[in-house]
């Protein structure tokens, strides 16, 4: 009966650190620490090569968490549209000619946090980012 108490407690004690150590991931997975420049072109594909139903080729800015980024890198697989009257009427009541046809291009991820920039900066000065590069074309030849 000792033995079963011991063991138990051992459990419970597991289970809260387990459960301490899900909170944290969960903290860090949620936190805003990235800001994501995003390239939008017209999609000459779905417009049928008509330059007036494509978007205007912009770059904007999305402050995002690390759970939210496979979300924004979906978005350069996908063509979109938009319309004046997006959102205020039915999908379906949009003539398919009036709708301008978009393309996400690239997707440029950074540090927003000051903890990850200072990260990121130490890490350049100290080489990190050209041994990953020197690594990976060691790696690419050598599977050639």
């Amino acid at each position: 009966m000792k033995n079963e108490t011991k063991t138990e407690s051992k459990f419970s004690e597991w289970k809260e650190k387990k459960n301490a150590l899900y909170n944290k991931i969960e903290k860090n997975m949620s936190e805003k620490r990235y800001v994501c420049t995003i390239i939008q072109e017209g999609d000459i594909m779905m417009s049928g090569g008509d330059i007036d139903r494509q978007v205007n080729t912009k770059r904007f800015f999305k402050i995002c968490s690390t759970s939210e980024l496979p979300e924004v890198l979906q978005w350069t697989r996908e063509s979109f549209w938009t319309h004046p009257d997006f959102g205020k009427i039915p999908n379906d009541k949009i003539p398919s000619i009036e709708k301008k046809w978009g393309i996400y291009t690239d997707v440029i991820i950074e540090p927003f946090t000051e903890e990850l920039e200072e990260s990121y900066l130490n890490a350049s000065k100290q080489g990190f980012f050209e041994n990953q590069r020197m690594y990976h074309e060691y790696l690419v030849s050598e599977a050639a």
